[in-house]
């Protein structure tokens, strides 16, 4: 077993394989520190609670998500919808274990998906500020949480050249906004 220390980084990643294997509903703390070695006490020295877990594990993807956005050129045209379509297309590729995070931690407490909800929020008021169609933007932005969503869900995927078109399509009707 690992010592107690400053670990949470590998014990999110820990947590993260957790939920992608067994399913959100089987992320303990317990599960956790067998995933890692370590002993609960150890996992509970960096996070003293499932609830502190959970919301780590999302402010994570939260990070990650803007970083892919971050990519993307704010002086664009529409540049938020651009940055959420680049977020989208690299989530792609990504294991559903943020997905499955996020999935415990509105099962666990739906509170903790408030920094989430605010986050939305404020790209919602963004999106629509950038264009002179905002409901136009309002519809792409729709889109593109559903496909999120459906993803999130573990939903059959469209095959590859089907979302890929999918996701030109959404580019071009980007490009078609003012």
């Amino acid at each position: 077993m690992k010592r107690a220390r400053n670990a949470s980084s590998e014990i999110l990643a820990a947590a993260r394989e957790v939920t992608a294997r067994q399913g959100a509903g089987n992320l303990t703390i317990d599960s956790v520190a067998r995933e890692i070695g370590m002993s609960k006490g150890g996992v509970l020295y960096n996070f003293p609670s499932k609830k502190a877990l959970l919301s780590a594990l999302l402010q994570e993807m939260i990070e990650e998500h803007l970083v892919s956005m971050s990519e993307i050129d704010q002086a664009k045209l529409n540049a938020t919808l651009r940055r959420h379509l680049h977020s989208f297309i690299a989530e792609n590729d990504l294991k559903a274990d943020l997905s499955m995070a996020i999935l415990a931690a509105a099962a666990e407490n739906p509170e903790l998906l408030d920094p989430l909800r605010n986050m939305i929020e404020s790209d919602q008021r963004k999106v629509t500020s950038e264009t002179t169609d905002p409901i136009g933007a309002q519809v792409i932005l729709a889109a593109l949480d559903g496909l999120r969503f459906q993803h999130l869900l573990c939903m059959p995927p469209y095959d590859t050249k089907t979302r890929g078109a999918i996701q030109d399509r959404i580019g071009s009707m980007i490009d078609d906004l003012r």
